[in-house]
């Protein structure tokens, strides 16, 4: 963790108007925060070139979708994902979004009811805003496992939902997102709605419900992939045993001495790799701390379900500022160049950088 002095300096210096060229200049090349030092120069170098040779993917983000927690354009998103070397993202629309309101300390909760509709129509304007912003990051979308085949443009997009709330308690609402062009569906997110829990308020169907267990046979069907972030355990195994195929949990961390409810267990975790699922490290902290802390989420993630069962999943601009470990794109090089530094081998940081993601979604969409 970055003594506090140099974490007000890394701050104030990241909200300067300059913090572009900075980025791009010293901090593209990797930022390992631990008393402000760097990943040595060879694998400041091994990072960035690893990114020539993996499609790397960023399993959750919501880039200038909304302004709660971040300014930067859609524009300035792209020229930090080309300096940055980014192959792909998931970029997600928010299916509770119109129900949530913010707690005093930031979190989000179910504040309202919508009425009928408004859940669905919200959730298919944010995916026109990501439709036309894949398009400015220089994304195609992802729609079948043919996409990823080799020779398709370097750059693709996974368009996902955040919150099965949208499906408004109907089925063939699956459908219309997969239509859509909707291929990841995360069952629940900051309300108790119509498939199960969550992590952040107390149970109220102590698991997947029977509409949620439909949910996940029709997504496997039309060959969906099934995102159980802010699921608690009962939800994650109700999905898991209902599921013909593995899972995705796009932006988790195994818990730590925080107690923080959306980090998971040992045990939660490696259910989700025994299925051949894969678990999306992420970089936030409840505490102040620097980019190390989220290297040491990854470390801790690997260590749990093994290399071959870890992606990174940074929720780019939907996490407030006092948690974020990592808020823009053209920093990207620097997590592969923190795990060389850490001493993992370059085939493994391949897999978690985007080859897992890529199995999970080939075998899924397939």
């Amino acid at each position: 963790m970055c003594a506090p002095g140099c974490l007000d300096w890394w701050r104030a210096l990241t909200r300067a108007a300059s913090r572009r060229e900075f980025v791009k200049g010293a901090l593209a090349l990797p930022l390992v925060v631990a008393g402000c030092t760097t990943a040595s120069p060879a694998n400041q170098a091994s990072g960035r070139a690893l990114l020539d040779d993996v499609v790397s993917i960023d399993v959750h983000t919501h880039p200038a979708l909304f302004k709660t927690y971040s300014n930067t354009t859609i524009d300035e998103h792209a020229r930090a994902v080309a300096s940055g070397k980014l192959g792909g993202a998931f970029l997600a629309a928010v299916g509770d979004g119109a129900a949530l309101g913010l707690r005093p300390n930031g979190a989000p909760y179910a504040a309202r009811q919508p009425a009928p509709g408004v859940l669905l129509a919200s959730a298919w304007r944010q995916l026109e805003v990501l439709d036309r912003h894949a398009g400015l990051l220089g994304m195609r979308r992802v729609l079948s496992a043919a996409d990823l085949a080799s020779g398709a443009p370097p750059r693709m997009a996974i368009m996902s939902v955040e919150g099965a709330d949208f499906l408004e308690g109907r089925l063939d609402n699956v459908q219309t997102a997969f239509d859509r062009g909707v291929r990841s569906i995360q069952l629940v997110h900051y309300r108790v709605n119509e498939l199960g829990d969550i992590q952040t308020e107390a149970p109220v169907h102590n698991g997947l419900t029977a509409f949620g267990r439909d949910v996940v046979r029709e997504m496997n069907r039309l060959r969906m992939l099934i995102d159980l972030a802010h699921a608690p355990y009962p939800v994650v195994k109700g999905a898991i045993d209902a599921s013909e195929r593995p899972v995705l949990v796009s932006h988790t961390n195994i818990e730590d001495h925080t107690g923080y409810a959306r980090f998971v267990s040992r045990e939660h975790a490696r259910l989700v790799a025994a299925n051949g699922g894969v678990l999306g490290a992420w970089p936030i902290s409840i505490r102040p701390a620097g980019f190390s802390v989220f290297i040491d989420h990854i470390k801790r993630m690997a260590d749990t379900v093994g290399i071959d069962h870890v992606a990174i999943g940074t929720d780019m601009d939907g996490v407030s500022p006092r948690s974020a470990l990592f808020t823009d794109w053209a920093a990207w090089p620097s997590i592969p160049s923190a795990l060389l530094d850490g001493g993992f081998a370059r085939q493994d940081v391949a897999k978690i950088m985007g080859g897992n993601i890529q199995r999970l979604l080939a075998t899924t969409l397939a």
